[in-house]
């Protein structure tokens, strides 16, 4: 059995793509799914940050060979048999900054391989460099996480165009993120979706769009998943609508019985 790995990414920072991983590794593990998420924003590791953890992982020693994935691991428990796995460097030490592209190889390779779980969630950094795109390319799915903001726009036709010129046939699905309704969500995925068409000539999937929402703030501001502090919150609902989409197209198996 081999894993999915559904790669997190977005043109720029701050369309709050952090927290959707860790919102979308959550709601996974809700449904059934083995988890694993993997916070590969080598320079500025933050996940651990939004689930309020001071352990992370290790993931500096499992590169080095120092550990296996099962020893590089933390779990992040969401109610009783509930959780899923946390894979990350220290928050804000830059200790991965400068990867090698050996170091990128050798994380893809064990997550690839990582069969203990049914799907590996790949927190991408922000950007398009090199690193982010060659993990995106390898990813089974990329979500590209983008919001109303102009800027945004413009940076997820880049990371779009840069992902189809590496791997020739791979568009990533189109997730807005604090749209104000379901029609400016539809609107904005619209935009990036013509523009992909007209220059790139292909059409991304349209994944769905999470609302503004003032518990979302609130949940990161108090460094605890918006899952467990607000379950029925408009966002919340919309991040556990994309995670059944998710869960319905993944093509791994999935063990409803429970995590390990």
């Amino acid at each position: 059995m081999t894993t999915h790995i559904t790669a997190i990414g977005s043109g720029k920072g701050g369309t709050g793509k952090t927290l959707i991983a860790v919102s979308l590794a959550h709601s996974l593990a809700h449904v059934g799914e083995r988890v694993l998420l993997c916070d590969a924003d080598l320079g500025l590791s933050n996940a651990g940050v939004h689930l309020g953890l001071s352990e992370t992982g290790d993931l500096a020693g499992l590169l080095a060979g120092a550990k296996t994935l099962k020893e590089a691991v933390v779990r992040v428990t969401s109610g009783p048999r509930i959780g899923f796995d946390l894979l990350a460097a220290p928050p804000g030490s830059g200790a991965l900054a400068n990867a090698s592209e050996a170091a990128i190889d050798k994380l893809l390779a064990i997550l690839e391989g990582a069969s203990a779980y049914d799907r590996v969630i790949v927190d991408l950094g922000a950007g398009v460099d090199a690193t982010v795109m060659t993990l995106a390319a390898r990813a089974d799915d990329v979500v590209l996480v983008v919001t109303p903001d102009p800027a945004s726009l413009t940076d997820a036709y880049a990371f779009a165009k840069l992902l189809l010129r590496r791997t020739t046939s791979r568009v990533p699905q189109i997730l807005v993120n604090m749209a104000l309704n379901a029609t400016e969500g539809r609107r904005i995925a619209d935009a990036l979706m013509a523009s992909a068409r007209a220059f790139l000539k292909a059409t991304p999937e349209y994944l769905g769009f999470i609302p503004c929402d003032t518990r979302v703030s609130e949940a990161v501001r108090r460094q605890s998943p918006l899952l467990t502090l607000f379950p029925q919150t408009p966002a919340a609902t919309a991040i556990e609508q994309v995670a059944r989409k998710l869960h319905g197209s993944a093509s791994a198996p999935v063990a409803v019985a429970g995590l390990r």
